[in-house]
């Protein structure tokens, strides 16, 4: 509701500024006028009244002005209004020509003038103005009333009119310029936006009036001016098609080629010569040009009121401008307003500003669009992630309910290929009565169930205090049976990635090493050490003086063989070498060992 007022207000204030050329008149100096003038007409002088206004164009009206005594010193000739060029000359010299300082000829419109009266040229008793006005193309000749004053007083309503006349009309043509390249580029980036490619030949083909602000590089250029209002006419039916593309209606196939046959046709009848151009221009181009903006208005007016277009209503208040404007103009050209000022050009910019608005609602449209996508997408970002978040715990839960499992079984596994086969040797040793070979029995099954058991409490990279353990315990029986033990693990690194079952493993294998030194070799003297032999490999070995290793000895149980099952779950690797006095089993691990 309040964007709604805003916009109201904006094109009220838009509406009171376009109104005044209607009904403000620029302040004159408060200073005696020249207005009783000689008009050559017929070949004969006949008096007349400042202004004169309707003079027909393309041709040379001849005024005289007998001045009042001019009493001051360095006297100015000040015109407010002259359409279009004016070549004044005083007591039969010219001083002045308004094509040496304006370049408004292509625009249309009159411009003022202020002209120094040279002493050495003024009488005491009687001063001749002689005022030769001409009028191109399409535009009346007018000339206003006349002052003569001092520089101070006449140069601030001067420089007021040529602001306006002048400065804001070159304004308008660099204005429309800007807006077309960007609604070029607009159109270049979404050629799919139909609106975007005919508004920039909108902007674009309503420029060609301007072209003749070049008559002074290429003089010849006054001459093709009507070929470039023909050329101008495309505007009338590309304005049609856009009124129709915002009011989401589309647009005729004929009146696409309206757009090339209309300048077309008008440019090849002025060169038949069969035409005046002029007339072509003023009877047919013009008309057209006003029928486009009254079907604009039409079409844009039952937008708004029928479908409600938002669009099609910024545009309705400066078409219903430029219609206003466009048939003050056609009567001035037809003679029948005074004036030569041309409403067109000022309300263009009211048109551009309606487009940029447009530009700018799209845009803005555009930009919320994107970020309620970007809301949307960071929401559904947030509960995906949510949904991963859950996922991933969940998966971790049941990675770790696995790989407990798994550690259950392996344990139950271990005891029971250790503990219990003990247990069930001392069952029979038993029955049989061999005492003896019970206690060393039931200490070995205490002993491998102490080892399961220390296992359980090993944490990630505490390999060194496994085996630190390890080592205690070997001491002790070794040095009952007279053994010596050298263990040595400090150039052994860190092997990462320690589980239970894993540090079992190592240690069922180190366990299994000694017993067979102990058992087969008869062994003297152990010594175990550990050492990194590369940045991803880590090795234990295992030395003993017993006697050599055997192939029959290695085929006489299950011992080698699960020993090399357990380092191979390990990625590690046995290596046994039988030398001349000893025998030495390598042990290969990995520094960090596989997930399980």
């Amino acid at each position: 509701m309040m964007s709604r007022v805003w916009l109201v207000a904006f094109w009220s204030l838009l509406a009171g500024v376009a109104s005044l050329p209607l009904w403000f008149t620029l302040p004159a100096p408060e200073l005696p006028t020249e207005t009783e003038v000689q008009r050559l007409d017929n070949g004969q002088w006949q008096p007349a009244t400042l202004p004169q206004a309707r003079l027909s164009p393309d041709g040379w009206h001849y005024f005289q002005v007998n001045l009042s005594t001019v009493d001051d010193d360095n006297p100015h000739l000040f015109i407010p209004m002259v359409s279009q060029r004016a070549i004044i000359s005083l007591n039969g010299t010219q001083i002045f020509d308004t094509t040496q300082r304006s370049g408004m000829i292509s625009l249309a419109s009159g411009v003022p003038a202020l002209i120094s009266l040279p002493d050495y040229l003024l009488r005491e008793d009687d001063n001749r103005l002689d005022i030769q006005l001409q009028s191109s193309n399409l535009v009346p000749a007018y000339l206003s009333a006349l002052y003569v004053g001092q520089p101070e007083q006449l140069t601030p309503y001067y420089r007021t009119r040529v602001f306006l006349m002048e400065y804001a009309r070159f304004m308008v043509p660099s204005g429309q310029l800007f807006m077309a390249l960007v609604v070029l580029i607009l159109w270049l980036y979404r050629p799919q936006e139909a609106l975007f490619g005919w508004l920039s030949l909108l902007l674009t083909s309503s420029m060609f009036i301007y072209l003749g602000i070049l008559h002074d590089l290429f003089p010849q250029i006054l001459g093709m001016m009507p070929y470039f209002y023909m050329m101008g006419s495309s505007a009338s039916p590309i304005l049609v098609i856009t009124t129709l593309l915002l009011a989401g209606i589309t647009p005729p196939r004929w009146l696409k080629y309206a757009t090339v046959l209309i300048p077309s046709l008008s440019i090849l009848a002025g060169l038949s010569g069969l035409v005046p151009e002029l007339q072509i221009v003023k009877w047919v181009n013009a008309p057209l040009n006003i029928l486009g903006l009254l079907a604009g208005l039409v079409v844009t007016f039952w937008a708004v009121w029928a479908r409600r277009s938002s669009e099609a209503a910024l545009l309705l208040f400066p078409l219903l401008l430029s219609v206003l404007a466009a048939l003050h103009d056609y009567a001035l050209i037809r003679l029948q307003l005074d004036g030569p000022i041309y409403l067109s050009l000022y309300y263009r910019p009211l048109l551009m500003i309606g487009i940029g608005m447009i530009l700018m609602r799209r845009l803005g449209l555009s930009l919320n669009r994107l970020d309620n996508v970007n809301a949307w997408l960071t929401q559904r970002l947030n509960e995906q992630e949510q949904e991963l978040s859950r996922l991933h715990e969940k998966e971790l839960q049941e990675a770790a309910s696995r790989a407990l499992s798994q550690e259950r079984q392996r344990l139950i596994t271990d005891l029971h290929d250790g503990v219990s086969g003990h247990l069930a040797s001392i069952i029979a040793l038993s029955e049989r009565g061999r005492n003896d070979q019970v206690k060393v029995s039931a200490r070995e099954a205490l002993e491998d169930f102490r080892l399961v058991i220390y296992s359980l409490d090993i944490e990630d990279g505490e390999l060194r205090v496994v085996l630190a353990g390890l080592r205690e315990r070997l001491e002790r029986q070794l040095k009952r049976l007279g053994i010596t033990l050298e263990w040595s693990m400090a150039r052994l690194p860190e092997i990462t990635g320690l589980t239970p079952s894993q540090a079992l493993s190592v240690l069922r294998i180190l366990q299994e090493a000694i017993t067979n030194a102990v058992r087969h070799g008869n062994a003297s003297y152990i010594t175990v050490t550990g050492r990194q032999t590369s940045e991803t490999q880590a090795q234990i070995e295992v030395l003993n003086d017993g006697k050599p290793f055997s192939e029959d000895t290695a085929h006489s149980g299950n011992g080698l063989t699960n020993m090399q099952r357990r380092a191979h779950l390990l990625h590690g690797d046995i290596k046994i070498e039988s030398l001349q006095t000893t025998t030495r089993l390598t042990l290969q691990l990995p520094v960090k060992l596989p997930e399980l």
